[in-house]
């Protein structure tokens, strides 16, 4: 690579270009705006069912997104429906009382989208009765709560084939991700075998409650009626990286667990630890605990040439000391020069760093290389837009309006399920679980 100064607009692609171009999953092409409005760049007119502490998180964002309006919330809990008209700001309609309440909302005209953000348990339904009332929907993860669920939902949206569907799994939508799965496309990593994962917390994972009664309503994640327990609500995402990373489903599932440390009448576990076993004999560990938090959370990618260590909002790139042989030839430098090298080797290479400016020190040089690297291997530069939960929501309203591209679509979302599921199945039985044979 010659070593003269490029400017930004040199190496610089648009964040959206590196969002829809890369990874190892083809964009899925949304069906034709169905709006109830005639114009195709009309605003989407949505309701919000689950207006608790995720829901209101979701609405905060939707807030900022013009090409929405919000005309209805549901929830059974009135302080939470109160709280998300409250942070909504659009006057809505409130749907409250009876845990079928969303349905009455559901039988709205005027009315594009919904967006659903309740306890596990009830994803599917409401999923499916939203499709067969003509919605589009958002429904956050894991995408269902049986195994039985993801087969009714697939009928569901087949049966209502222009309908968009999406995950919210917001790591599809981070540039950031995307570049990372492009520098794995490209060979940067070399041969990826492993991914270990992380989610590491030192609370009790409870929230307060006042009245008694309301202990199931307010703490649903921790009864197994209602939950997937750290599996659906940590794991989820971060399996989701590996599916992507290896572009492959797993194979097979062993895991362990329990309720070790908040013995305080929960059902869910307060540790879990699964291995996934994926095609060629690759793998991916996970851990979740909730009484130490000091290693935090993040995804380890790890291949032959290099590691990323990536989570929402920070990446690094470190390379194998070491390049080894393959088949009698050393295997290619991917790398610009030495200094640059040794430097990925020691302290790893950020994705990506501030521009780095000309009378900056030497490391803010050789940064600046690692740069034009990525860029000569046509990897895209990295400059997050917006956060990539403002992200998934923008993609959900772009791509009912306009037919944009579904950045988390059905598929996604239900292999995503079946390792949430199945991880479980692991955890409480002991015992090796394998997915099902696919049919030739």
């Amino acid at each position: 690579m010659k070593k003269k100064d490029v400017t930004r607009r040199d190496f610089l692609k648009s964040a959206a270009v590196a969002a829809v171009a890369a990874g190892g999953v083809r964009p899925v092409k949304a069906a034709p705006a169905l709006l109830s409005s005639s114009s195709p760049g009309s605003t989407v007119h949505y309701g919000f069912i689950g207006t608790g502490t995720e829901g209101c998180d979701l609405l905060k964002r939707l807030a900022t997104i013009p090409e929405g309006r919000c005309i209805a919330t549901c929830d059974i809990y009135a302080p939470n429906l109160k709280r998300g008209v409250e942070t909504i700001g659009s006057n809505p309609q409130t749907y409250t009382g009876s845990p079928t309440e969303y349905r009455r909302m559901l039988e709205r005209k005027d009315m594009d989208a919904v967006l659903i953000a309740t306890p596990l348990n009830e994803h599917a339904q409401m999923v499916i009765d939203s499709l067969n009332a003509g919605k589009h929907v958002f429904v956050e993860k894991t995408m269902y709560f049986k195994e039985e669920e993801g087969e009714a939902i697939r009928k569901a949206a087949e049966a209502n084939s222009k309908l968009v569907v999406q995950i919210g799994l917001q790591r599809r939508s981070s540039v950031l991700y995307n570049v990372a799965m492009q520098m794995i496309r490209k060979g940067a990593l070399g041969k990826v075998m492993f991914v270990r994962a992380q989610w590491h917390r030192n609370n009790n994972w409870r929230r307060p409650v006042r009245d008694p009664q309301k202990e199931r309503l307010i703490n649903w994640r921790m009864y197994r009626e209602y939950s997937g327990g750290l599996m659906a609500e940590l794991a989820s995402h971060q399996v989701d990286v590996a599916n992507w990373a290896f572009g492959a489903e797993p194979v097979s599932v062993m895991g362990t667990g329990g309720i070790d440390y908040w013995k305080d009448g929960r059902e869910v576990c307060d540790n879990v630890e699964v291995i996934f076993r994926y095609p060629e004999g690759r793998k991916m560990l996970f851990s979740s605990i909730l009484y130490n938090a000091h290693f935090g959370f993040n995804e380890q990618i790890m291949g032959d040439r290099g590691t990323l260590i990536i989570t929402i909002g920070k990446g690094m790139y470190y390379r194998e000391a070491v390049a080894k042989a393959t088949n009698g030839k050393a295997k290619e430098d991917w790398w610009a020069g030495a200094t640059v090298t040794e430097q990925a080797v020691q302290k790893g290479i950020p994705l990506f760093p501030d521009e780095a400016q000309r009378n900056q020190g030497f490391l803010d040089r050789e940064l600046l290389y690692a740069r034009r690297w990525l860029a000569s291997m046509g990897i895209y530069d990295y400059e997050e837009p917006h956060e990539p939960y403002w992200m998934e929501l923008s993609n959900f309203l772009a791509s009912i309006r306009d037919g944009k591209p579904i950045a988390c679509p059905l598929e996604i979302g239900m292999a995503d399920a079946r390792c949430v599921i199945y991880g479980n199945r692991a955890i409480d039985t002991g015992a090796t679980v394998n997915w099902p044979k696919k049919e030739a």
